[in-house]
């Protein structure tokens, strides 16, 4: 690549394409995309957006309330929301700059942060790789603790779906065992553009199952001054990893912007990411605060194991079952294509593949293994939300920020002010939220999660 000293200046860069400028405008980095078989439209990307957050999470929300109170969950549930979407759009910006910099079209998450670093201050340049591997395995952490959680979601609502209904009783790890069957075929999809239509099927099943839930939860009401308005400072963390887990989407906005042919429509006030972060969190404040004034302090871990023992509500939780199913290759697809990107440099032609399939049959058969090593559900997932989702979503994308204002130059006070603030607002975040998490996951191993 041909490159341009500025060896001169005391501060930013050091290596620029030679047509290239440390400020570059929103249309030279947002530039339309070479189209490929891979590609995917802007309708695409937002199926795939709203699906990969309206997970298992969403359906915790209503225990989340439990841990934070009625108003103040409601409260706190915006403003996280808008925090994760202000550093998923810095990360966006960031890779954006880079690839601007560097002449490529796309970058993945651990690469964008690896560049940043790069970009930085002499003394931290040579530590790229270092921060690249940090983002791999906070990723692999992530998605791996997602399907996990997957796997003891569906196997839990499955087995009340069947204990209840008929005479096939099967013990959740049985359950969890057959579940392999349909996820390892589902695995074997390697490119998002051929779960797209997969995905829209469940999107539309989810949003008719949400809606009976939602039906269900406006029938009756617990009374009002019974919640609590504002939970316990000691339960708090416990909610931020709830929240957390439930934007579980970061770790795949660069994987689904990658193959848009026009990424301006995801960055735009009204595109992409804007549109489906803001459908869901109203989905989410709907669940989370009808649900938690429906069921009050008998919320369970998931708001499918609380509705009626009926059989109409029993066939909604397959419903459910069914659209967490497709969530999952999604959300294993960030890790096979960091683990397929390597074999493709590693490896000869001729092995790839085999080796390629074997390494993905092996991931799903490892977060089936860990699965049944959960001993209580919701607080794993707070766990998996303080731990990996608070590193990937609050932490790495204002560090990239900073570097790359340091890059242009623009390393204001408010710069520093404001992505400092985000930092620490995830240390303390993912510090009391592990702790909390880990004390009662102690406390709770060996007890039946049901």
């Amino acid at each position: 690549m041909s490159v341009s000293s500025y060896g001169g200046t005391p501060r930013g860069n050091e290596l620029l394409p030679l047509r290239g400028s440390n400020q570059p405008t929103m249309g030279e980095m947002f530039g339309s995309r070479v189209r490929d078989s891979r590609s995917i439209t802007a309708d695409q990307a937002l199926i795939h957006m709203i699906k990969v957050m309206m997970g298992t999470g969403m359906l915790s929300l209503p225990l989340a309330f439990k841990h934070s109170g009625l108003w103040l969950g409601l409260i706190l549930l915006c403003c996280i929301c808008l925090i994760c979407i202000y550093c998923t759009r810095q990360l966006i910006f960031g890779q954006h700059y880079i690839t601007f910099i560097k002449r490529e079209q796309r970058m993945d998450y651990a690469n964008v942060m690896r560049s940043a670093v790069e970009l930085g201050p002499a003394w931290i340049r040579g530590h790229g790789y270092l921060f690249k591997q940090m983002v791999n395995l906070n990723m692999f952490v992530a998605q791996f603790g997602f399907c996990c959680v997957y796997f003891v979601f569906m196997a839990d609502n499955l087995k009340q779906f069947f204990d209840q209904t008929s005479n096939i009783h099967i013990s959740q790890a049985g359950w969890i065992a057959l579940l392999l069957i349909p996820i390892s075929a589902l695995c074997t999809i390697r490119e998002l553009k051929a779960l797209a239509p997969l995905a829209a099927i469940a999107n539309f099943v989810y949003l008719i199952a949400v809606v009976i839930v939602l039906q269900d939860l406006f029938s009756e009401w617990q009374p009002w001054d019974q919640l609590p308005a504002f939970g316990s400072i000691e339960s708090l963390p416990l909610f931020f990893g709830t929240v957390m887990f439930a934007f579980e989407g970061v770790a795949v906005v660069l994987p689904i912007e990658n193959q848009m042919n026009e990424p301006i429509h995801f960055i735009t006030p009204n595109g992409v990411l804007n549109t489906s972060c803001v459908l869901v969190l109203l989905v989410y404040m709907t669940v989370g605060f009808f649900g938690f004034l429906r069921y009050g302090n008998d919320i369970k871990d998931t708001l499918t194991l609380n509705l009626p023992q009926t059989p109409f509500y029993q066939a909604i939780k397959v419903m459910f079952v069914l659209c967490i199913l497709v969530s999952y290759p999604l959300q294993f697809y960030v890790p096979m294509e960091r683990v397929e990107k390597w074999i493709k440099r590693k490896v000869v032609e001729t092995k790839q593949e085999p080796l390629i399939y074997a390494i993905r049959f092996g991931g799903v058969l490892l977060t089936c293994a860990m699965a049944q090593l959960i001993p209580h559900l919701a607080l794993f997932i707070s766990l998996v939300g303080s731990v990996a989702g608070t590193s990937l979503t609050l932490v790495f994308p204002p560090l990239i920020e900073l570097l790359c204002c340091y890059s242009r130059q623009e390393l204001t006070k408010w710069v520093w002010i404001r992505n400092i603030g985000l930092m620490l607002f995830a240390l303390v975040g993912f510090t009391t939220g592990t702790y909390a998490s880990m004390v009662q996951i102690v406390e709770a191993f060996g007890k039946s999660d049901v």
